[in-house]
């Protein structure tokens, strides 16, 4: 049987205080999330006035920076230490058993990690949680500190493959130390040699809080940039459709409007396309940020232990792949997206433009043949007006006017003019209406030609010039 002394669980989560176009009352509900974790069983008194107002990289939110909380089971206690992170909060939840002198087996860990999740009822940080297991060992242990971490281990994550998520160990003060990774979970195991060795360890809980704030932060950022890519694929199948569409119909005059409705559609989609684009940007700031902030307190941390106890071995080096992880695959792959998302925005952009330049085109075409039709209409209507006013028109006498207007109704080919001198039914007085009609449509005619020999003398045939 595996054994340890003092088996202790610190949990460290971490919340979001705001985001990017947080309103005040987002902003207040972000803070009531964080606080409904510990709430109820922290005075109220104890807590910083207006602290949802402060702005700085690490505040304590308690007057006595941490507060004791009782456990319904007798045989735990423990602590909160919750802390503001610039734009974040981060609470530390420490939980282990009161003996902390005797042996216990090592499966009592599942025990303290479910005497904290009953503390916290389900609730989770929306950036992110680490567990770190921790204790020290008999002076008769027999196993390997690595068994005993793996005993740990199985302990609260029961049927899992130890090897599979292991993804690096080293030393801490002495202490055998572990990194394990299943799926979104994170979780670290320290063997102490002893029990000095473990209370030396009490001084970094602010630098290990930081630590895994940049962590979580950084992978935050990544699964939000998932996020814009999700949103930009289906921005990207909307805009797809409407050229699709503009492909079918932009040579069909009759749908000009309708083209052009799509085209608008279409811009109003590119614009949310570019407001989403700009978050890759945001996302690669946030994950620069936090990762040489996570470096340096990566440093930070060695260099501490370097003057509290020289002699004591620390090898983090572990820790580091994490750099070259966000590096060469989480910043790589926003970037990339970032680009092809660019390229595409661009090329789309080029497209709609040239189709809108030609849409613009065919309607100022359109607009003034309509325009050219209206000029006709208004002329022919006059000049049959003017027609239908002549004097004595409608007069049955000999106006010449009128004389030729009969004549023209009579002449039909190969038909000799009737003998009858009744006047046509469009020259009889109480149709005189009509005789507007015959001059609009005379006038329309005339006026036709007119535009007709006009535009061929304003464009005349240049002739071939010789080659020299």
């Amino acid at each position: 049987m595996t054994e340890i002394i003092n088996p202790t669980i610190d949990l460290f989560l971490y919340d979001l205080k705001y985001s990017l176009g947080d309103t005040q009352k987002e902003i207040e509900q972000n803070q009531q999330f964080f606080y409904n974790k510990f709430y109820g069983y922290v005075d109220s008194s104890l807590f910083i006035e207006n602290n949802h107002d402060l702005v700085s990289e690490y505040v304590h939110l308690l007057k006595n920076i941490s507060a004791q909380f009782k456990s319904q089971n007798q045989q735990y206690d423990g602590y909160f230490y919750p802390v503001l992170l610039d734009d974040s909060y981060g609470l530390l939840i420490d939980c282990a058993l009161k003996n902390k002198v005797d042996v216990q087996p090592t499966n009592c860990f599942a025990n303290v990690k479910s005497e904290i999740e009953q503390i916290l009822n389900g609730q989770t940080g929306n950036i992110g949680a680490t567990w770190m297991l921790s204790g020290w060992l008999p002076p008769s242990h027999t196993k390997s500190h690595k068994e005993i971490a793996q005993a740990c281990y199985e302990s609260i994550m029961p049927g899992l493959d130890w090897e599979e998520y292991l993804e690096g160990q080293g030393y801490f003060l002495g202490a055998n130390i572990f990194e394990l990774i299943q799926a979104h979970q994170h979780f670290i195991i320290i063997i102490y040699p002893d029990e000095n060795t473990l209370n030396l360890s009490g001084k970094f809980y602010a630098d290990w809080m930081r630590l895994f704030y940049y962590r979580h932060k950084i992978l935050w950022a990544y699964n939000q940039s998932r996020q814009v890519k999700l949103s930009l694929q289906t921005y990207f199948r909307t805009i797809k459709a409407g050229n699709d569409y503009i492909e079918q119909t932009r040579n069909k005059y009759s749908e000009l409007n309708t083209l052009y409705e799509m085209l608008v559609n279409i811009q109003n989609t590119l614009n949310e396309y570019t407001k989403q684009l700009t978050l890759f940007d945001l996302q690669i700031a946030t994950i620069d940020i936090n990762l040489s902030n996570y470096e340096k307190r990566l440093g930070r941390i060695k260099q501490k232990t370097t003057r509290i106890q020289e002699n004591l071995i620390t090898d983090l080096k572990f820790f580091t792949e994490f750099s070259r992880l966000v590096k060469d695959k989480y910043r790589l792959q926003i970037t990339k997206d970032s680009e092809i998302s660019e390229r595409f925005l661009k090329l789309q952009s080029d497209t709609i433009n040239a189709v809108r330049s030609r849409v613009e085109v065919e309607k100022a075409e359109r607009d003034r043949y309509f325009q050219n039709f209206v000029t006709l209409l208004a002329g022919g209507w006059a000049f049959g007006s003017f027609v239908a006013a002549l004097p004595g028109l409608a007069e049955k006498n000999d106006n010449p006017v009128r004389s030729i207007l009969i004549k023209l109704s009579n002449l039909k080919l190969d038909t000799p003019p009737p003998t009858t001198t009744q006047e046509p039914w469009w020259l009889m007085p109480a149709t005189k209406g009509i005789y507007t009609l015959g001059g609009f449509i005379i006038a329309i005619l005339l006026l036709l030609i007119w535009r007709r020999f006009w535009r061929r003398y304003r464009s005349p045939t240049m002739p071939n010039r010789r080659r020299t």
